[in-house]
């Protein structure tokens, strides 16, 4: 399928993975600067990150269109710029996992059950059925989003009683 890893690669994703994830964690415990911080003192860097893979994600689809030394270039960036964006969440996750609040495995299964549940025309589909109109998949998203949102409010509420 179109998009997936060639065999073998899949270990190779996940080792890289692993071994990443090890090297924030030692950050976080040897580094003076990576030690102190917090999803508070990262925001900040986040956002620029977020901004700086955006303009990179802009300038790739450019130079795609041009040359190919050009096109290079810019894709050379845009790697980068998915690594800084990429540790950014592995940093929080770092700090999640040391405070005990959370992990980067919950992060992950988090966004997988998301993406599962945003696509049910991908994940759920009869495969003999046809693909849905834009048209159709524009109402099935404000219909999962209104159902993220509801779930949202009553999670928010149950907590807020909690506290009462």
């Amino acid at each position: 399928m179109a998009g997936e890893l060639p065999t073998g690669k899949q270990a190779d994703l996940g080792q890289r993975l692993v071994s990443l994830h090890e090297v924030v964690a030692r950050l976080r415990r040897e580094c003076p600067w990576d030690r102190v911080q917090t999803h508070a003192t990262l925001a900040p860097y986040a956002l620029d990150e977020a901004s700086e893979l955006a303009e990179a994600l802009q300038a790739a689809s450019e130079a795609l269109a041009g040359d190919a030394h050009e096109a290079a270039t810019a894709i050379e960036d845009l790697v980068s710029e998915l690594g800084d964006v990429l540790l950014q969440v592995l940093m929080n996750a770092a700090i999640g996992e040391q405070a005990g609040t959370f992990t980067l495995v919950e992060v992950l299964e988090t966004v997988e059950a998301k993406m599962l549940r945003r696509h049910p025309h991908v994940f759920q589909r009869d495969p003999n059925a046809p693909e849905p109109s834009d048209d159709e998949l524009s109402v099935q998203w404000e219909a999962i989003k209104a159902a993220e949102r509801e779930a949202r409010a009553q999670r928010i509420a149950a907590r807020e009683a909690r506290k009462s």
